[in-house]
C-alpha cells in the first residue's frame, strides 16, 4: 500500500511528555512529505493551538492539514475552514445542569480565548498552560455563552469524570457525543464530530482515499481516527483501549514511535 497522508495527534505523540517535537521525529515528518505524503495535525485543542505545530512541520508549504476541537474545525494549507461542527443551544442548559452539582471545572471556548466557570480545581489550567492562552473565569457560564460553541471542556480527577461520563451518556448519548480525551479532560461535542469525520473530510478535499491514510494517536479521542484511516497507529504509551483498536502499536512517543512506524513501513 502507498500512503498518501499521515494524521497525528498532538499530545504524547507528535511530542514528547515534555512537550517536545524532537529533531528525530520532525525529520520523520519532513522526509515524508518530501516524498510526496500530506500531513494533518489533529488535536482537540482549539485550532489557535494546533495551528503552530502544522507550522513547525511545515505544512502549509506542502498542501497539508489542520484540525481543531477533535475535528470541529478542520483548516486546508491557506487557512480555509473546510469543516466546522457546532454544539446546538438547546444543549448548554441540560448538560451544564448534569455538571453543576460534580467537582470539575467547565470550558468554553471562543476564537482564540478560554472561559470556565468558578469552581476551579487542581486540572483547571491545564489546558490554558497547554495551549498558551490566558482563563478567563466568569461567575454564570451558561448565561454568559451567546455564541456557536464548538465544545464543552471539562477538567477533573479522573475517577469523577468517569462517573460523570456515565451520567451524560446515560441524559444525552444520543443527541452528543461525550468522551474522554486525557484521563483529566471529557468533552461534549456535536453528534457526528470527531478525529475521524475530520480525517475524512481532509481525505475528501485532498483527493486521497481514506484508506490511503496513516493515523497516530495515543487518548480515546484518537479511536475515530484510528479506525477510519487505512492504518491506524497507536503509540506505545497509548491508552490499552486505543492499542486495542489501532492496526499496529509503535515506540512510545519518548521514543520517537512516528519516526519509526514510518521507517518501519518504508515510508521515509
Amino acid at each position: 500500500m502507498k500512503y498518501k497522508l499521515i494524521a497525528t495527534d498532538i499530545d504524547d505523540t507528535l511530542l514528547n511528555r515534555q512537550k517536545q517535537l524532537t529533531p528525530a521525529t520532525k525529520a520523520a515528518l519532513m522526509r515524508a512529505q518530501e516524498n510526496g505524503v500530506k500531513i494533518a495535525v489533529a488535536s482537540g485543542r482549539l485550532p489557535y493551538g494546533v495551528r503552530p505545530f502544522a507550522e513547525a512541520l511545515d505544512v502549509f508549504r506542502f498542501g497539508g492539514y489542520y484540525m481543531g476541537f477533535n475535528g470541529g474545525a478542520v483548516m486546508n494549507s491557506r487557512g480555509e475552514l473546510i469543516g466546522s461542527c457546532h454544539l446546538d443551544s438547546k444543549y448548554i442548559a441540560p448538560v451544564y445542569d448534569i455538571i453543576r452539582p460534580y467537582d470539575v471545572t467547565t470550558m468554553v471556548h471562543k476564537g482564540d480565548v478560554i472561559y470556565a466557570d468558578n469552581k476551579v480545581n487542581d486540572y483547571t489550567y491545564i489546558e490554558s498552560e497547554v495551549v498558551g492562552l490566558p482563563l478567563n473565569v466568569v461567575n454564570d457560564l451558561p448565561g454568559f455563552i451567546d455564541w456557536q460553541l464548538p465544545k464543552f471542556l471539562i477538567a477533573g480527577a479522573p475517577d469523577t469524570l468517569k462517573q460523570l461520563e456515565a451520567e451524560l451518556i446515560s441524559a444525552l448519548g444520543d443527541e452528543v457525543d461525550i468522551y474522554l480525551s486525557a484521563p483529566w479532560f471529557l468533552e461534549v461535542m456535536p453528534k457526528g464530530t470527531n478525529k475521524g469525520v475530520g480525517l475524512r473530510t481532509i481525505c475528501e478535499d485532498a483527493g486521497i482515499d481514506i484508506s490511503e491514510a496513516i493515523a497516530f494517536g495515543d487518548s480515546y479521542n484518537d479511536i475515530f481516527m484510528l479506525k477510519e484511516a487505512g492504518l491506524g497507529i497507536a503509540m506505545g504509551n497509548a491508552e490499552d483501549a486505543v492499542k486495542d483498536a489501532a492496526d499496529m502499536v509503535t515506540d512510545d512517543c519518548d521514543h520517537d514511535g512516528i519516526a519509526k512506524a514510518l521507517q518501519k513501513l518504508g515510508i521515509i
